[in-house]
């Protein structure tokens, strides 16, 4: 079975040292590297083509009769399930509005439901996904009872913060929870994004950061804290990584909201005896060890964004947040580690690189608001085309990983529970 060698990631180290050494970057070698990452990665034979992406987008025009004054897009039936999720919402008055959404890539129906001007709900009407107009009346709607347990969609993102040098993928170095919501339905302009750090199972200290991609700096009136209390507050250090700002001005313009200087400071708030911020591993063992491992409550914080257009608003949808990593690199450098659509972006920092490009990714975004991540230690699912043995947590990623087409729902399957937490 394919584990994680120490050797072959120091080689890599002293291989990428070269490209991160200003006057050496000539002897950085492209083909080593790739074929050092391939050797190191955990599933053999992967697809070149794999894109790593298990959401698709779509908008749907909704035009309603005066008695329907607000639309929900849900994920599943409200009225038969406790999933449902809200996918895209807006009040609409009577007259149409455009709703934009991000559903897994195997849903095939999506659910759109109607309330009324006191927020009752109206009932419901199933389409494909893929549907463009809809014309919503009473008429059409089935209501079958009392509507069930709504949420806000929320997605899971797992992350290596060791790019690019490829480590265990456990994807436990930082374990993030989003969801988004209008906290006021008629205030359109207004978008809540609420950040909950979940884990922390990296070897040394990073911060973090939230780019909001196709959303300028400009695009935005205010961002600030619901109840004004940052994750990292009472930082007792100098920071490296990003200022103590809510949100900043991106390299290229862009929107970015800054989440916190430090992840262990965030869950543990504890320094050793030299003063130092102590690097402990957060949630990702089920048994804690002093000074190594420690169990702790995850943190939150509901970053509330005010547009100045209502249409940027609805077109911030879960494809253009795309949070990452900055942790220190060779020679003091740094590095910055992002969604697999955004592997090459250099949001604050002018340090990635695309000569880094291959079918390898350090972040996961998984559609699934309690996704059960793995042990430290424990990749996310091994397979060996030698001996055709698969092992992990997760079976069907392995079979993902080969063909991007297939198995687009592995995360359902959890198929050892004592591999994750």
């Amino acid at each position: 079975m394919k584990m994680k060698n120490k050797t072959i990631s120091l080689l890599l180290t002293t291989v990428l040292a070269a490209l991160t050494t200003s006057c050496s970057k000539d002897q950085f070698d492209k083909d080593l590297y790739n074929e050092l990452t391939d050797y190191q990665f955990m599933v053999d034979n992967a697809d070149p083509e794999h894109d790593w992406c298990l959401t698709k987008n779509d908008t749907i025009t909704i035009s309603a009769e005066s008695a329907i004054r607000s639309v929900q897009v849900l994920t599943s039936n409200p009225y038969a399930s406790n999933l449902a999720e809200i996918a895209a919402e807006s009040v609409v008055f009577g007259g149409s509005v455009a709703l934009t959404y991000t559903v897994p890539l195997t849903m095939q129906t999506i659910y759109v439901e109607g309330f009324d001007a006191s927020g009752n709900d109206l009932g419901y009407v199933a389409v494909d996904y893929g549907t463009k107009t809809l014309a919503l009346s009473t008429a059409v709607l089935t209501k079958p009872g009392n509507i069930r347990t709504t949420s806000y969609q929320t997605f899971t993102y797992l992350y290596e913060s060791t790019f690019p040098v490829p480590d265990d993928f456990d994807y436990n170095d930082m374990v993030l929870r989003i969801s988004k919501c209008h906290p006021e339905l008629g205030n359109m302009f207004v978008l809540d994004l609420k950040v909950t750090l979940q884990a922390c199972g990296a070897d040394e200290l990073y911060a973090a950061a939230l780019q909001l991609v196709g959303i300028k700096y400009d695009d935005i009136e205010s961002v600030e804290i619901v109840g004004k209390e940052p994750m990292d507050a009472d930082y007792p250090m100098e920071r490296l990584f990003i200022n103590d700002k809510v949100w900043t001005r991106g390299r290229h313009g862009e929107a970015v909201i800054n989440l916190f200087e430090c992840a262990q400071w965030v869950m543990g708030k504890t320094t050793d005896e030299f003063g130092d911020i102590e690097v402990i591993h957060y949630n990702t063992s089920r048994t804690e060890s002093e000074g190594k491992t420690a169990i702790a409550a995850s943190v939150t914080a509901t970053y509330r964004i005010t547009f100045k257009e209502s249409d940027v608003a609805h077109g911030l949808t879960f494809d253009r947040i795309d949070p990452f990593i900055l942790r220190t690199g060779n020679n003091g450098g740094v590095w910055e580690v992002h969604t697999y659509a955004h592997k090459f972006d250099s949001t604050l920092k002018d340090v990635n690189s695309s000569a880094y490009d291959n079918h390898v990714s350090w972040a996961l975004v998984v559609p699934k608001s309690d996704f059960r991540y793995p042990l430290e230690g424990m990749s996310i699912c091994n397979y060996n085309e030698e001996t055709d043995e698969t092992f992990g947590p997760y079976m069907g990623f392995s079979k993902w990983m080969q063909d991007h087409t297939t198995n687009l729902d592995w995360y359902q399957t959890l198929n050892y529970s004592q591999l994750v937490y």
